[in-house]
């Protein structure tokens, strides 16, 4: 090959990589817009530090930039903007993934513009996004929606609600023991005390421990709250 055709083809070698360098410029920009203008929260939180790097929409919506945060720290960051009675939130994500098993985390909870009283409601969600080197989970990718804005979908987020709650609540039930499922299951379909001991073949007295220790397990204050939880999950 002579140097003419040498310095020729060299020369197409470097255009298609310049033309190929500007297209993958083009999809990273096109990408980037798309990650810091989505309307959506979007940030990586580190196990051990908290966040540690958002997209514009989470600066905006909180009022934090992300230097201010990383400067802040990122849990401290985590337990400015969130309702102090959600702090468990961000706690229990962390916990979760500490002992992961491969369902991801999410939860619905209260945080607000560092500039604003009022706080707005947001549904997130968390995907183990890295891990070190003894395979446990490091940072998480999350997503948090701000609910806040008027809904075009009233029905649907209002069962979808529902339905959420009636997921949780059998998954509270699953502490109980199967005696107690079958006790709340009665009591769910209105039997009393006395009706239910004799559909079980077992004491009033014993019928009645059981419901105390079903209403500790589930947190209910009266019957009532404890029918509700039951029908909510599916009993009854």
């Amino acid at each position: 090959m002579s140097e003419t055709q040498t310095t020729s083809t060299t020369t197409e070698k470097i255009a298609e990589l310049e033309k190929q360098l500007l297209e993958l410029r083009g999809k990273c920009d096109f990408l980037e817009r798309i990650v810091h203008e989505v309307p959506a929260n979007i940030y990586l939180s580190d196990l051990e530090q908290g966040l540690v790097w958002c997209n514009k929409t989470n600066e905006e919506s909180l009022g934090y930039s992300l230097e201010e945060i990383r400067e802040m720290g990122g849990l401290e960051y985590m337990y400015n903007i969130v309702h102090p009675d959600d702090h468990h939130i961000p706690d229990d994500s962390i916990t979760h993934y500490q002992n992961f098993e491969g369902a991801e985390y999410g939860g619905v909870f209260r945080a607000k513009h560092r500039h604003e009283k009022e706080y707005k409601w947001f549904i997130g969600w968390a995907k183990a996004f890295s891990k070190n080197g003894a395979d446990q989970v490091k940072e998480l990718l999350c997503v948090d929606v701000d609910m806040s804005p008027r809904m075009n979908t009233d029905k649907q987020l209002v069962q979808a609600l529902r339905d959420n709650l009636k997921h949780k609540n059998k998954l509270l039930i699953k502490c109980l023991r199967k005696r107690e499922i079958e006790v709340l299951d009665l009591v769910c379909k209105g039997y009393n005390t006395k009706a239910i001991a004799e559909k079980l073949f077992i004491s009033p007295n014993t019928v009645s421990t059981h419901r105390k220790h079903i209403q500790q397990k589930l947190g209910t204050a009266n019957v009532a709250d404890l029918v509700s939880l039951g029908k909510e999950a599916g009993l009854g």
